[in-house]
């Protein structure tokens, strides 16, 4: 497999982005405070009603790394590069708490009948931090810079003609498509951050976000301060400062809070949330089920046995599910359905719940000729549910005759080779959401940005093809349901469970929303209460 294709952008570095937004182990949620009744699981409930309040200063601590970076064409690195990114600059469209895009910059992002074309119409009076008014002109730089800069994510803007995009007024830009695209809006949710035409320098980009950059020091964190000027006469910013440190380790996060010294800390253990559900000077958050990761496992298509699609399924009526429930997510989780976007638009919840069935496992390994299956799952540390997962995946898988032994890497290298990564044959995965027409671009299809399962051919192709090119409603809703029954009985993407990852506040904080993101909540609206 080619690092980069003939559309020019590098798969390394789309992985890279993909491990930002999609494996890092942080703060879920458009994000709900959640008491403990000490018992059950960690339900989501309404935040309390507060009156926003002005002023002050919030402390709050993400997971960092050795590749982080003012660089606004690289903030999906890390966490806390993309919670800083999302807050000193703006999108055009965001996911609202139930998964469909809601406008921001924008006041309309609009196909024609067929998809080949799309409008978008900028507010009126938005401006840069430095005054000036943002125009299309603005937009369009930014959508071209993304891709010729090969950024981390310049494979969602790969299907528009930016060559021949045009600038229809200052607030109008109309974009022709290189093939029929159905869900671009979707794409630009994705960490396409708006930067002025005068920026010269990416660490140092024009935003016209809530807050501005007083400081910042890549691996250690930086200040924010508010933007007296900001362009959205509702909501924030209420705080005068945002202040945002760089801490690797979950439990120094978490005790850091509980020492006075944090004010917010993303990505605690489900462990640690259950001890600390009935501590009164913790404030837990628990995002909405759509936002919960997916724990599970790939199964690699292409390779060997798995091209035997009863091979597959024998693996997906081998685990127990019920069990990696209560055992793995602690019983703060639901169980999984070997698809992905549950609780989201489009997603099938009229296909029936897999359910263990060590016998019916059996046969289809006796009928495809493989009554005594050994396997070997790379699985690592990396994040929680990823090793717990696979050690109870193979005591289940026992009682099918089904041998599975444990390659475990350390959490460094588990994502370190491209190669390796995607082309395993088998694998821990725990992939968190996204709109479902994207996970169709990013998984499926012999265009599929990052095929970790390898399904292709012809059907699979056709399938996601209309996807693609699904512009109504009841366009997306036939062709995601069509897909995903195909997916169903002859994908390899085994999902077990779906878990939250649960953060972490004072109880003076209020208004933190991720807006459609898992990992990476927008502070635009916070207080201090």
């Amino acid at each position: 497999m080619s690092m980069s294709d003939g559309r020019g952008f590098n798969r390394r570095a789309l992985l890279r982005g993909f491990a930002g937004v999609s494996l890092a182990a942080t703060l879920p949620g458009a994000l709900a405070a959640c008491g403990g009744s000490g018992a059950g699981p960690l339900a989501q409930s309404a935040a309390p009603s507060v009156e926003p309040k002005r002023g002050g200063r919030m402390r709050a601590a993400f997971i960092g790394g050795s590749n982080e970076t003012a660089n606004i064409l690289k903030a999906t690195n890390t966490p806390i590069d993309y919670v800083r990114t999302r807050v000193v600059y703006d999108v055009l469209c965001d996911i609202d708490a139930e998964g469909k895009p809601t406008l921001v910059l924008a006041e309309e992002i609009a196909p024609n009948a067929d998809g080949s074309q799309w409008t978008i119409r900028l507010r009126e009076g938005i401006t840069f931090h430095d005054g000036r008014t943002m125009t299309s002109e603005d937009v369009l730089h930014t959508l071209r810079t993304y891709v010729e800069q090969k950024s981390n994510t310049a494979p969602l803007l790969m299907d528009i003609d930016l060559a021949n995009a045009k600038r229809q007024d200052d607030r109008t830009l109309v974009l022709p498509m290189l093939r029929p695209h159905g869900f671009l809006d979707l794409a630009l949710t994705q960490g396409v951050f708006v930067f002025s035409k005068d920026t010269t320098d990416f660490d140092k980009a024009i935003g016209s976000g809530p807050f501005t950059v007083d400081r910042l020091e890549p691996g250690k964190g930086g200040l924010l301060k508010r933007n007296p000027n900001y362009w959205r006469p509702e909501g924030g910013p209420y705080l005068d400062e945002l202040e945002l440190l760089s801490i690797a380790d979950p439990e120094a996060r978490l005790n850091a809070l509980k020492a006075g010294q944090l004010d917010y800390a993303a990505s605690i253990p489900l462990t640690s949330a259950r001890v600390e559900r009935d501590n009164a000077d913790v404030k837990l958050f628990v995002p909405p089920k759509w936002e919960w990761a997916n724990f599970g496992a790939s199964m690699k298509r292409t390779k060997e046995p798995f091209t035997d699609p009863r091979i597959t399924q024998a693996l997906k009526y081998a685990v127990d599910r019920k069990k990696m429930v209560d055992n793995v997510t602690l019983g703060f989780g639901e169980l999984g359905n070997d698809l992905f976007g549950k609780h989201l638009p489009y997603y099938a919840e009229d296909l029936p719940q897999r359910e263990y069935d060590p016998e019916r496992a059996k046969k289809l390994l006796k009928d495809a000729g493989m009554s005594d299956l050994k396997l070997k799952i790379r699985t690592s540390d990396y994040e929680y549910g990823l090793t717990e997962g696979a050690v109870a995946f193979a005591e289940h898988a026992k009682a099918a005759g089904i041998t599975i032994e444990l390659d475990k890497v350390p959490a460094a290298d588990f994502l370190a080779d491209y190669k390796v990564f995607i082309g395993a044959q088998f694998q821990s995965a725990n992939r968190k959401p996204r709109p479902l027409p994207l996970d169709v671009l990013f998984f499926y299809g012999s265009d599929a940005l990052l095929p970790f399962t390898g399904l292709a051919g012809e059907k699979v192709d056709q399938l996601a093809a209309s996807v693609r090119t699904a512009v109504t409603e009841e366009q997306r809703r036939t062709s995601m349901g069509d897909l995903q029954e195909l997916l169903s009985e002859e994908g390899g993407d085994l999902v077990w469970a779906r878990a939250p990852i649960c953060s972490a506040g004072t109880p003076k904080v209020n208004g933190v929303k991720s807006l459609g993101y898992p990992g990476f909540p927008s502070f635009r609206d916070a207080f201090l209460a």
